[in-house]
Parts: C-alpha cells; structure tokens; sequence
C-alpha cells in the first residue's frame, strides 16, 4: 500500500471560466490525511463525492445547500493524476477556470510546489463484483481486477475522427506527459448552440480545440487528443469515488453524464460491501 499524499505549499490559479466566461480564482491547499478532497464555495464545504453532483451538461457542477462549483473535472483529473488525496479547494467565483483547456496547467503547479508524503496509507479497495452503467449505445463497466487497467473507446461521425480506442494501465502511466496535455474540445457547428445555452461563453482558440470539417483549430498534442481528453474526464470524474478502486475499467462513448453516474454506482457498491 502506498501512502497518502498532500501538497507542501498552497497553489493558487486565476482565470475565466469556460462556460460562464467570468473571471474565477481558485487556490488548492495542503489537507490533512484522511480529508480526501473538498471544494469551498462561500464558506460552504462541498466534499468532491459523486453524491454531490447536481449537474452534468457539458461540465460536472458539485453543490450543496445551494453553493455550487462546475467544470471540476479537469482539476480533479490532476489531483488524481499528480497522486493527491487531501486537499482543500477555495474557490472566488462560479466555476474552476479552463487555462489551456487540460489539465497539464495545474499538474505542472503542483509539481513546482511539490507533494508530501502523509502517514496513513492510500484508501484502495478492490472490486469483488461487476459494476456498470449503460444509456443506449454508451456504457462504462468495471470487472474485478488486481490492477487499475482503463479502455476507452470514443466514437464520431466525423471524417477527423471516427473511432478511437486505447488503453491505459492507471498505476503505471505518466500521466503529465501521456494525459494531462489533452485539451478539451468542441465541433464548430455545436459553438452556436452551446452559446444559445449559456455555455461555453469563455471558450476560445486558446482553451479548447475545436474541430471543423475539415481541420483543427491547431496542431493536435496527440494523435488521439480526443480519446486522451476523454479519459482525463474519466479519471477526473471518477476521483468522485472518493477511493482508489482496483479493476478492470471499460468506457464506451464516455460523458459526464455517465461518468458521474457510474462513480455513484461504484460508491454504492462499495459501501454496500
């Protein structure tokens, strides 16, 4: 069993929101062991638990006793890549901001204050029994296994991308390099109406790749930055577990929708183990 981990120092990060488009400002302090991880909104405390999540369009919000917080995922995504349990997040607007659309801004923060080795050990469980959750033609599974294994598969109806799939041993990849510089992203005839909904209105050529027709909007990090993006989602959702959970994950046509409603399944299943 590996041990917990905090940060030594606090990090602090402002930007605009994806979405709202506003400014917003966030700072992620070190946290005792044990404390796991949770947003502060007004003073109110909101524990980053799939039992929190009060909304799924485009972005995963977590609220409480009316305080909210969206677009969490890419920074849980970090936390859970960069190896850190406890933390504290103070946050001064609406939503975490998007920097560069990844996840690789926060990681690199976290890495330049370093992390800190705390007493208690990691919470891990292994699954004894299959989990899923399935809507249509997508689904998320998770099999027994002794190891955190991940496959993803994604697919659109788009000559640029089509069908993707890889897999990714999550004890083992390296998540800065591999995950955390994939950018989120959009297709440009969807920005109309993302706009129409109040979403998206901090979105820019500098935060997210959008896809035309024919093109990107800039060079892709990755081949499969799509899939890559998709899977930063999936670890960033999937820290609402609130454990690390040992099994074989199986992720068909992801969202937040179904990620956030697959890790209370797991949290369900756990706790009733």
């Amino acid at each position: 069993m590996s041990r917990q981990c905090t940060l030594k120092d606090a990090v602090s990060v402002q930007g605009v929101g994806v979405h709202t488009g506003k400014q917003c400002r966030v700072t992620v302090r070190p946290a005792d062991e044990n404390a796991g991880i949770s947003f502060y909104v007004g003073g109110q405390r909101i524990p980053a638990l799939a039992e929190y999540v009060v909304a799924t369009d485009r972005c995963t919000t977590l609220g409480l006793d009316g305080a909210r917080v969206m677009t969490v995922e890419h920074l849980l995504s970090a936390l859970a890549g960069s190896g850190v349990d406890n933390a504290h997040v103070e946050v001064d607007g609406e939503e975490i901001p998007v920097l560069d659309g990844s996840a690789k801004p926060w990681v690199e923060r976290f890495y330049s204050v370093g992390l800190l080795e705390q007493r208690a050990e990691r919470h891990r469980i292994r699954l004894t029994r299959p989990v899923s959750v399935m809507a249509g033609d997508r689904g998320i599974w998770a099999m027994p296994h002794p190891e955190r294994l991940l496959i993803t598969t994604v697919h659109y109806d788009h000559p640029l991308i089509g069908t993707q799939v890889a897999w990714f041993h999550l004890d083992k990849i390296d998540y800065l390099e591999e995950i955390a510089p994939a950018r989120t992203f959009g297709f440009w005839e969807e920005v109309e109406a993302l706009l129409a909904r109040g979403k998206a209105l901090g979105g820019n050529l500098e935060n997210a790749l959008v896809i035309f027709p024919d093109r990107y909007s800039s060079p892709l990090r990755f081949p499969d930055e799509v899939l890559r993006h998709k899977v930063l989602d999936i670890i960033g959702d999937l820290a609402l577990v609130g454990v690390q959970v040992e099994a074989l994950f199986v992720a068909v046509k992801p969202s937040h929708t179904l990620n956030t409603a697959f890790a209370l399944a797991l949290r369900q299943t756990i706790q009733g183990e």
